[in-house]
């Protein structure tokens, strides 16, 4: 919007006295909307890290998911990130028991004129979905995108993405072969490892932290290097172990998904909400002034109170985007 255009508008004028009573109004209940979303930020901040100390204990061998209760002997590892693992698991490597960006060249010429998924970086999220409504001829998507199957898993390599942990067990994948942003790295679990199992490790804190420390490029655009991935270690217990973990973290991860989801949600009432109440009383449709003359003096808001929650969430959105404005570029690339 121009200068011209914001002159030209017309806005609802009430006497000096209302506008200073509508301004202490909106003030007060922002101050209290703020601090409400904040409240629920950081229980989404605090489920969310629950979360990964779940997934971190039952990956790592910390606790027997099935008797809730540590292993009765552990071994050192040799991983100064891992520690003590249960005596009778494995470490490996994860080259040595999936394989790593698979070529695509062992698609077989049946199935190249078909039709297959189109993943771009935007449709998969931070919590294992996907979007898998978009499909193209394969013919289309041939050159240029990056290749997986049903039953493979995906990482982001690019930054921010690969630290928000965007990436997916594509078991639902609803063709037989897919195709995504250059921007993923995939694993195919080999009969070693059941694949959800791998999944979780993925999504590690400490997979997402040691991967970006290891990343190279230039600002903006760096990227987790395959040899990261092919070398990172791996604690492999046996295979119906491995099943009890994966069910025993789909149940519970399950509940704390749900319960920052309600958590987001509330949030954008509350945003939707204050819009709304904005917008009412300043044309004139709610009375705020008996309100306003009874409202008790506020103490001042602490600096790190005055931040805009909106802004906060915008910003984390524009972070991302710019990694995902990267892939969009170097796709788009011949």
């Amino acid at each position: 919007m121009n200068g011209k255009i914001l002159g030209n508008c017309v806005i609802a004028l009430p006497p000096l006295p209302e506008q200073t009573a509508i301004v202490r109004f909106l003030d007060y209940m922002d101050q209290r909307i703020r601090r409400y979303i904040r409240a629920k930020q950081k229980q989404i901040k605090v489920l969310e890290e629950y979360r990964q100390a779940l997934i971190h204990q039952a990956v790592t061998g910390q606790i027997d998911v099935r008797t809730g209760k540590p292993y009765p002997a552990y071994k050192p590892s040799g991983v100064e990130w891992l520690g003590e693992v249960p005596e009778h698991w494995e470490v490996r490597r994860l080259k040595r028991i999936a394989r790593v960006n698979p070529s695509k060249s062992e698609v077989p010429l049946a199935l190249r004129d078909g039709r297959a998924v189109f993943l771009p970086m935007e449709r998969v999220g931070s919590d294992g979905r996907f979007d898998a409504s978009e499909v193209r001829p394969i013919s289309d998507l041939w050159n240029g995108f990056t290749y997986f199957r049903q039953g493979d898993i995906i990482v982001a390599k690019i930054t921010p993405c690969f630290e928000n942990g965007k990436g997916a067990y594509l078991e639902n994948l609803p063709t037989a072969l897919g195709f995504g942003s250059t921007e993923f790295h995939v694993l195919r679990p080999s009969k070693a490892i059941v694949s959800a199992y791998l999944y979780r490790v993925t999504t590690l804190s400490e997979f997402r932290r040691l991967g970006a420390d290891e990343m190279t490029g230039a600002a903006g655009q760096q990227r987790v290097p395959v040899e990261f991935i092919a070398n990172f270690p791996i604690p492999i217990p046996p295979l119906p172990e491995q099943t009890a973990i994966v069910q025993y973290l789909d149940a519970q991860t399950a509940k704390i998904d749900a319960a920052i989801a309600a958590a987001r949600r509330e949030i954008d009432l509350l945003r939707e909400y204050r819009t709304r109440l904005i917008a009412d009383v300043v044309t004139g449709k709610v009375d705020v002034r008996e309100v306003a003359a009874q409202l008790p003096e506020e103490p001042p808001e602490e600096e790190a109170e005055l931040t805009d929650t909106d802004e906060i969430a915008e910003g984390e959105t524009t972070d991302e985007k710019s990694g995902a404005d990267a892939v969009e570029e170097e796709e788009a690339e011949p």
